[in-house]
């Protein structure tokens, strides 16, 4: 009978760095722990959305601009990439002129407060 190894398709290399640490018995046992233990916060954070969105002020403007703001950094990213930086560079480069952009954004756009 064959193991169902969720852990190694879900974690990766971080499932083998499991069991050669622990054993192949231990570091399966761990790796399922972990993904029990991601699904359980996720279960909870989601019976729970309406206090998160309440005390952590979430909108959908929000996460509207989250996910705006993310497209720009992997479009930045992809560009820096094409023009030969470093991985670490073009993710610095990436993340910071898209923080700029929002900062920007934000001082130049008029609000109703």
């Amino acid at each position: 009978m064959a193991t169902v190894d969720l852990a190694a398709a879900l974690l990766g290399d971080f499932s083998n760095q499991l069991e050669t640490a622990f054993g192949p018995t231990f570091g399966w046992i761990i790796g399922h722990l972990i993904i029990i233990g991601m699904v359980g916060i996720l279960i909870q954070s989601f019976r729970k959305t309406n206090l998160l969105r309440k005390n952590f002020e979430i909108s959908s403007a929000k996460v509207t601009n989250f996910i705006g703001y993310s497209i720009a950094i992997i479009f930045q990213y992809q560009i820096f990439i094409a023009f030969s930086f470093p991985v670490s560079g073009a993710i610095i480069t990436a993340v910071t002129s898209t923080l700029l952009w929002k900062w920007t954004f934000d001082i130049l756009t008029p609000t109703d407060v």
